[in-house]
């Protein structure tokens, strides 16, 4: 089947299950397309910088816009026509409504948490214990971070979300989050500094630091497996030549644990000397003693990493050094 009739297919089958599927209305946007409507040019300029990391009034690609609606809530899903035509010549027609059902059921869920309700409501005293700090590529994600609460560090960001939902059956880690906007933090009327602590300290107890000296001893570990910052740690020290991995007792967004208060100083204890700093994935950094690698050659390893990774887990693709003289991390130029 040729794109532009699977196009024609696709929306044909979207209408005949529109009950089934549970959305309230569905339009089709063409790679092209503008519009003079506020509401729609919105979703087209989000929909460039979601697919495209572009700003423009003027979509590219074809998408498939579905509307749920709840009470006075509405949310939409957004499905690229190319990437589904994509999933259609590898597997069919199945493949693609297993896809289009796990967005929409994430959706619906979404709409219906209670914490809808106390983002409405943007009470501080309400919200403090569900901040929580996410790391970000920076240029990935620059466009849709102007207008939330961000913190720069050379590639890379930490942003503010508020946690929406956190399910773990065993198998499967499913989280949902908002990110804060800057007119949400400005409500509050409190310091930044204090809001940003208090999302580090809640990020903290939510995933504590671990540190892993093989790949697979991140499979399952125990919870108490790496606990290098933890009182009466086995962890002492670390051999020159190790090659450990920082991420988190969850380890989804692990690369955060670079980040809680204190980590980068006690590895430079553990080492006893600077390190530098792969940031392999949103999940996780890894750790090379200074003098026992070149920085190129860690460069070289993040970049083929990166060109294997699904994008929205690449954090970085820069090498950093950890100095203990100053007890700062920099951004090494190579």
């Amino acid at each position: 089947m040729a794109y532009k009739e699977f196009i024609s297919e696709l929306q044909k089958k979207f209408k005949e299950k529109k009950q089934e599927l549970g959305y309230n209305e569905m339009v089709f946007l063409e790679d092209g397309a503008t519009s003079a409507d506020a509401k729609e040019l919105s979703i087209i300029r989000e929909t460039n910088i979601k697919y495209h990391k572009t700003e423009s009034d003027v979509l590219i690609g074809d998408y498939i816009i579905l509307h749920q609606c709840e009470g006075k809530r509405e949310q939409i899903c957004r499905f690229d026509c190319r990437q589904l035509y994509r999933e259609y010549e590898k597997g069919g027609w199945e493949g693609i409504w297993e896809q289009i059902c796990s967005s929409l059921n994430s959706s619906r869920k979404f709409m219906e948490l209670e914490i809808i309700d106390l983002i409405e409501k943007n009470d501080y005293g309400l919200l403090k214990d569900k901040l929580f700090i996410r790391p970000l590529n920076f240029n990935d994600h620059r466009y849709e971070l102007k207008n939330h609460v961000y913190r720069r560090i050379g590639d890379m960001v930490l942003v503010l979300y508020i946690l929406a939902s956190d399910e773990n059956d065993g198998k499967t880690h499913d989280v949902m989050s908002v990110k804060v906007p800057k007119t949400s933090m400005q409500a509050w009327g409190i310091d930044e500094e204090e809001v940003w602590e208090n999302a580090m300290s809640n990020t903290y107890i939510m995933a504590p630091p671990r540190i892993y000296l093989k790949p697979m001893d991140l499979v399952n570990p125990p919870y108490h497996k790496g606990a290098f910052m933890a009182l009466n740690s086995d962890v002492t020290s670390l051999s020159p030549l190790a090659v450990p991995t920082v991420t988190t007792t969850s380890q989804i967004n692990g690369a955060i644990a670079m980040f809680y208060p204190g980590v980068m100083k006690r590895i430079a204890e553990l080492f006893g000397d600077d390190y530098y700093i792969a940031f392999t994935g949103t999940s996780e950094a890894r750790l090379h003693k200074k003098g026992t690698i070149q920085p190129r050659n860690i460069l070289m390893r993040i970049k083929q990493m990166n060109n294997t990774f699904d994008p929205s887990e690449i954090l970085s693709n820069k090498v950093y050094l950890y100095e203990t003289a100053n007890q700062e991390m920099k951004q090494l130029e190579l």
